[in-house]
């Protein structure tokens, strides 16, 4: 596998672990943590969005980055 596709990989992988322990933390008193989390896995998946759009998950729309 190539060093790319690997790199998608992991940022996707990134998101689904960031987004998981921010789903536990949102339970507790560390709200702002969750919240610093989801957003840190929205960014990963934007990322390797933006590299491979074809991968995208469906039904989401293109975020606009600015």
């Amino acid at each position: 596998m190539d060093g790319a596709a690997n790199d998608l990989r992991t940022l996707r992988y990134v998101a689904e672990i960031t987004r998981k322990l921010a789903k536990m933390l949102s339970r507790t008193r560390y709200q702002m943590l969750a919240y610093l989390l989801e957003m840190t896995a929205v960014e990963a998946e934007s990322l390797a969005d933006e590299q491979d759009p074809k991968h995208a998950r469906p039904g989401k729309p293109p975020q606009a980055r600015g």
